[in-house]
């Protein structure tokens, strides 16, 4: 008599959902991060009320995107692997990953008056 579990079958869907926003994520990445570097240039002239605020502004918007990625894709893939689901990790990815370069813009523009 053998212990073995028996396989859960594949979902397909799962695994082509979890594929395209991973896929999303990493192109969101590149996408704020290339937007955050611009973000530096955009400001060398300006009149700034307080350095500070644009200064980690700019650093949220530029490494917080990555981390995240870094973080929830890896765990996505292996949950697949492991046939559980693992799309809304990669969703809350990319929501964390928007939500933390809007914060960052939002914080850096916040020390740029109007």
């Amino acid at each position: 008599m053998s212990t073995t579990r028996p396989q859960t079958p594949p979902r397909t869907w799962d695994f082509l959902l979890t594929g395209f926003l991973v896929f999303v994520e990493l192109l969101l990445v590149v996408v704020f991060v290339l937007s955050a570097l611009t973000f530096g240039t955009l400001n060398i002239g300006a009149d700034v009320s307080s350095e500070t605020r644009v200064q980690i502004g700019q650093q949220v918007c530029t490494f917080a995107p990555p981390v995240i990625a870094l973080i929830t894709i890896p765990w996505a893939i292996v949950r697949v692997g492991r046939r559980k689901i693992g799309f809304p990790l990669a969703l809350i990815g990319v929501l964390l990953m928007t939500l933390a370069f809007f914060a960052g813009s939002s914080l850096m523009q916040s020390g740029i008056p109007a």
